[in-house]
C-alpha cells in the first residue's frame, strides 16, 4: 500500500492518533486568533472569572500550523501554539454495545485452532501465531474482570504454553487491569458494503484476483514468512467460528507466485449484523503502485457482500500512517480502538 501520512503528531503530551478526515475534539486557549466558541461572547480575553479554554469538535482537514477543521460546514483554523490537547473520536457516535458486537464478530473471524467461552470471555489459542488468534476477549457484558477470573484465564493459557494476552477495547474493560502493554493502539476502521463494484476490482498492471477456500503454501509464506510453521499457520488462518462463518483467500499471482494477498472472513456476533473482516493484505514491494491492494480489498468486499455482510472492518496499528491513510481514502472510518495487555507470567508468542 502507498499513501501520504496524514496524522497529527504527538505535540500535546498525548498521542491523538488522528489522521486527516478523522473527527476530533480540540481544546485550545481562547484568544484573538482562535475560533469563536458557542458562548454568547466569542473569544473572551482571559480574565478573572472568565473561561480561558474552549473546545471545538470537527473533521481534521489539515494538520499544519494552523490546523484546520470543518465544523458544521464552517472551516475553523487554530494556531498550534493555542492548542492544549486533541482527542480522536469515532466518525459517528458509537455505543458500547456496538463495540462489543463488532469485537465479538472479529474474534470469531480469528478463533485460533482452539477456543473456549468461559463466563463471558472468549479464549483463543493458535500456536502463538498472531495476537488475534492467541488472546482473550470479553464478548459478553457479564464478563468479570477480577482476580479469580484473570487467574482462570492465565491457567488456560499456561496449560498451552502461551503468555496471557487480553484484548482491551475502548470503554469495555476497566482501566485498572494490572498488566504489561503488549501493543500500541490498534484502530478498527469500518465502512458499509452498499456501493461495492460488481467487478470487484481489477489490477492496473495485469493479472486477476483469484479466490481460494484454502491458502497455498506460497500464500502462507508471503504472510507468515519463511520461518513460520506453515501447518499451524494454515490451521489458524483456515478457521472461523460461529454460525454460518466463511473464510476466503485472495491473491494476484505472477510467474506462479503471489504478489498480492488478502484474507476475508464473514462472521456475526449473536444478534448483530454480518461483518466482513479484511486482514493479511500484503503486496510485494516490487509490484507496488499497480493498485493490487485496491483490487484485493475490492474483490474481498464483493465476496463479503455476496455472503451477506452489510459492512466491513480492518484493524490497523495507529502508528502505521501509510495503511491508516490508505484505508481511510478507501471509505473506511474510525469505529473504535483497542490494545493488547499481557497478564501474569510468560509463555511463547509471536
Amino acid at each position: 500500500m502507498t499513501g501520504a501520512a496524514g496524522s497529527m503528531p504527538d505535540r500535546f503530551g498525548v498521542s491523538s492518533g488522528a489522521f486527516r478526515g478523522d473527527r476530533v475534539v480540540v481544546r485550545y486557549r481562547l484568544g484573538d486568533a482562535t475560533p469563536a466558541d458557542w458562548r454568547d461572547t466569542p473569544n473572551p480575553r482571559p480574565a478573572p472569572g472568565r473561561p480561558s479554554l474552549s473546545d471545538v469538535t470537527g473533521f481534521l482537514l489539515d494538520d499544519g500550523d494552523p490546523i484546520r477543521l470543518e465544523r458544521d460546514g464552517v472551516v475553523e483554523s487554530i494556531p498550534r501554539s493555542a492548542i492544549t490537547s486533541m482527542r480522536l473520536l469515532s466518525a459517528v457516535a458509537v455505543r458500547n454495545s456496538d463495540i462489543r458486537t463488532l469485537e465479538h464478530a472479529a474474534a470469531l473471524a480469528w478463533p485460533g485452532i482452539e477456543h473456549e467461552e468461559i463466563d463471558g470471555w472468549l479464549l483463543r489459542a493458535g500456536g502463538g501465531i498472531s495476537r488475534r488468534a492467541n488472546s482473550a476477549i470479553a464478548v459478553d457484558r457479564s464478563a468479570r474482570v477480577d482476580a479469580q477470573m484473570l487467574s482462570v484465564i492465565e491457567d488456560w493459557y499456561a496449560a498451552r504454553g502461551l503468555r496471557t494476552l487480553i484484548a482491551v477495547p475502548d470503554r469495555l474493560l476497566p482501566r485498572q487491569i494490572v498488566g504489561v502493554p503488549a501493543s500500541d493502539e490498534i484502530q478498527v476502521l469500518t465502512r458499509t458494503l452498499d456501493d461495492v463494484p460488481a467487478d470487484g476490482g481489477v489490477p492496473t498492471g495485469g493479472g486477476d484476483v483469484t479466490l481460494g477456500a484454502d491458502p497455498s503454501r506460497a500464500w502462507l509464506r508471503a504472510y507468515l514468512g519463511d520461518e513460520a510453521d506453515l501447518t499451524v499457520g494454515a490451521g489458524v488462518l483456515n478457521n472461523v467460528a460461529g454460525e454460518n462463518g466463511s473464510v476466503v483467500f485472495a491473491s494476484v499471482e505472477y510467474d506462479g507466485e503471489p504478489i498480492a494477498i488478502g484474507r476475508g472472513a464473514v462472521t456475526e456476533a449473536p444478534g448483530s449484523r454480518r461483518w466482513l473482516g479484511v486482514t493479511a493484505v500484503w503486496t510485494d514491494p516490487d509490484h507496488r503502485r499497480r493498485h493490487l491492494g485496491d483490487a484485493i480489498v475490492s474483490r474481498l468486499a464483493r465476496w463479503g457482500a455476496d455472503h451477506g455482510a452489510q459492512a466491513a472492518y480492518v484493524q490497523v496499528e495507529a502508528g502505521n500512517r501509510v495503511a491508516g491513510t490508505w484505508y481511510r481514502s478507501r471509505g473506511f472510518a474510525l469505529h473504535h480502538s483497542y490494545r493488547y495487555l499481557a497478564i501474569g507470567g510468560g509463555g511463547r508468542s509471536r
